[in-house]
């Protein structure tokens, strides 16, 4: 990608990223506070490179992550006889290693995305298991907005192929 496609791509993100924030603010979601849980999506969906193949596991896996972090924490409360840190190192412990073999399932279901699952699993910690559904809810958001910048690359290239084309042709 060229820098001419990367600046209208910035532009392409920044714009889209503008408007859901506005959409977002204005929504039932927003008395929540949980508007920043998107942008733990978004870079984990960009890290796994973003593809339109991926959304539907990245999405599965966020809720999947949703899900075992209230299993932990359900665990964690439950033993907390032990000593509320021991609990919580237990119930963590146990946790990560069911989320991990998730990892046997690569490629082969629609929950084979381990960072998208762990990060369902610290958004539901941050909120104390308490607003599941928003929090599930907002990932999958981070990687529909995700899936939006990462598609608008291509159209961005396409312009800025046109524009240098323009350029060329002008020049002549």
């Amino acid at each position: 990608m060229n820098n001419l496609a990367k600046f209208y791509w910035s532009l392409w993100i920044g714009g889209w990223t503008g408007i859901y924030v506005i959409l977002y603010l204005f929504s039932p979601l927003a008395k929540y506070g949980c508007i920043w849980i998107t942008f733990v999506a978004l870079p984990i969906f960009f890290n796994g490179g973003a593809l339109r193949k991926d959304f539907f596991p990245q999405v599965v896996s966020s809720w999947l992550g949703v899900a075992w972090g209230l299993i932990m924490l359900f665990f964690a409360n439950m033993w907390s006889a032990m000593g509320s840190n021991v609990a919580m190192a237990v119930s963590v412990a146990i946790f990560t290693v069911c989320s991990c073999l998730m990892m046997c399932f690569d490629n082969k279901h629609l929950i084979n995305k381990v960072p998208a699952a762990f990060g369902g699993i610290s958004t539901c910690f941050s909120q104390g298991g308490d607003n599941w559904w928003v929090v599930g809810i907002t990932l999958s958001l981070g990687v529909c907005l995700g899936l939006l910048c990462n598609e608008g690359g291509a159209l961005c290239e396409k312009w800025a192929a046109k524009s240098k084309k323009e350029e060329l042709t002008n020049v002549i």
